[in-house]
Order: C-alpha cells, then sequence, then structure tokens
C-alpha cells in the first residue's frame, strides 16, 4: 500500500514538473509572437501603424497583467495608473516620432500619478511603500514599452525585434528546461543562466539573417535574455490562486519585451 502511495506521489510530482516545463516552454514561444509582430510591422512597405497596434496590443497586456504578477493591495486602481502612462507614452512616441523623451514625460506624469493614487486611498492604507514600490515599477516598464514606437523609425529595427524576439524565447526555454532537472536551490539560477547562452547562441545564429557581426547578434540578444531570468527570479510562479495564472503570464510575457525595448534602442543609437 505503501509503495503505490509513493509510486503516485513521484507521478504527480513529474506531472508537475512536466506542467511547469510546458508553461515555461509555451511562454517562451509566445514571448516570441510580440517581438515577431513588431518585426512583420516594420518590414518594408508596411505602414507604422501596424508598429503602433502591436506595441499598444502588448502594453494592454502588460497592464492588465501587472497587478496579477506584484500583487498591489488595490489592483484595479494600479491599472488605471499605468493604463495612464501606457496612453501618454505611445501617444507622445507617435506624434513625436524618433524622440525618446516621450519615455521621459510619460516617467514624470506617471509618478505623480501613482502618489496622487494612494493619497486619494482611505486611511490607514495598508501596504502602503509595496503599492508605491510595485506601481512605480510598472510605469517605468509601460513607459518603456513606447520604445518600439520610437525605434522603429530606424533602418535596423527590423533585425533588433527579431534579435529580441531571440533573446526572450532563448530565455524562457532555459528556465523551462531547468525544470526538468531535480529540485534544487539553484536550479532557477541555472536556468536563467542557460536561457542567457541560449539566446546569445541563438543571436550569433540569426545574425546571418539579419545581416549583421555575430558578436552584435548575440549581444543584443543576450541583453534582452537578462530580463526574463531576472523576473522569473523574483517573480517565479507559486502559490497561484485560481484564475489568476492567465494575467500573470502576460505579464510575465510582456515585461520582457518591455525592457528589451531599452538595449534595442541603445543598439538602434550605435548603429
Amino acid at each position: 500500500m505503501l509503495s503505490v502511495a509513493f509510486a503516485s506521489n513521484q507521478f504527480n510530482v513529474k506531472e508537475s514538473l512536466v506542467e511547469r516545463f510546458v508553461r515555461l516552454v509555451v511562454t517562451s514561444a509566445v514571448g516570441f509572437v510580440p517581438a515577431a509582430g513588431l518585426a512583420a510591422a516594420s518590414a518594408p512597405g508596411s505602414s507604422k501603424v501596424w508598429t503602433v497596434v502591436a506595441v499598444s496590443l502588448a502594453t494592454a497586456l502588460l497592464v492588465a497583467g501587472w497587478p496579477a504578477l506584484a500583487s498591489p493591495p488595490e489592483p484595479h486602481s494600479a491599472r488605471l495608473t499605468l493604463a495612464f502612462t501606457a496612453v501618454v507614452a505611445i501617444t507622445l512616441s507617435v506624434l513625436r516620432p524618433g524622440d525618446a523623451s516621450a519615455v521621459l514625460v510619460a516617467i514624470a506624469l506617471g509618478f505623480p500619478a501613482v502618489f496622487v493614487r494612494e493619497l486619494t486611498r482611505p486611511a490607514p492604507r495598508p501596504g502602503l511603500v509595496r503599492s508605491v514600490a510595485v506601481t512605480t515599477c510598472g510605469v517605468m516598464a509601460v513607459a518603456a514599452m513606447s520604445l518600439w514606437v520610437t525605434a522603429s523609425g530606424g533602418a535596423q529595427f527590423l533585425d533588433l525585434a527579431v534579435l529580441a524576439g531571440v533573446g526572450i524565447a532563448g530565455a524562457c526555454l532555459g528556465l523551462g528546461l531547468s525544470r526538468l532537472a531535480p529540485e534544487r536551490p539553484w536550479r532557477t539560477e541555472v536556468g536563467a543562466l542557460a536561457g542567457i547562452l541560449l539566446a546569445a547562441g541563438g543571436g550569433a545564429a540569426m545574425a546571418a539573417v539579419v545581416v549583421t557581426h555575430w558578436w552584435a547578434g548575440a549581444a543584443v540578444a543576450a541583453a534582452c535574455a537578462v530580463t526574463p531570468g531576472a523576473i522569473w527570479l523574483v517573480a517565479e510562479p507559486r502559490g497561484i490562486t485560481e484564475g489568476g495564472p492567465r494575467w500573470r503570464d502576460a505579464a510575465l510575457v510582456t515585461i520582457p519585451l518591455a525592457v528589451a525595448a531599452v538595449p534595442v534602442w541603445a543598439a538602434a543609437l550605435i548603429r
């Protein structure tokens, strides 16, 4: 009887590992979709409108999923603050093409909005510090997403979007593969490192396709892969409530794309 129970327990553990592996592999595949959409939208002959649409959809997913990921005390008001920042950032990026100051303006308006939101909360305002911290981080991530619109005017945007997608997908795939290893305290760290290496290798391989130096492709992809690894180190799905994983996954997929916009924009300036 005990042996049967032990076998059943082992099966459940294996099933859980498989489910987590599939979850992260699917996340890596889905994580490539927004960057691929941005790349397709920037193809020769395509209208910039499609880039704006792709960025807007990715930003909407980030805004919707951020409260499920960061768990602020009042998720609905936090979502409104992020939505306000997103509208400002994307609108200014469209009105001032090629000017990255739209991100700074959006952050400058988003930060006061965070504190106004906190001041309007009824006392005693539980979780005040946490609420301010996670919402301001969300403001910066949402504002950074608009850099994709700003960078879309560059001649190398298509190549950079593809490399960013490879970096995000490689990072999430490395984390997914680490779930097959035995449970160890350092397993996620190894997965994050493996993801960066996979991303660098993928970027170097894609360099022939996007016509750039292999080291440049590896560097951009690896830089974009750092974010997913860091996110999973601090926000690995544990104890997710019923109905929560879907929105949490939306943020986990799109926030790497938001932060990847920073090295992409920097690479666009260098090139």
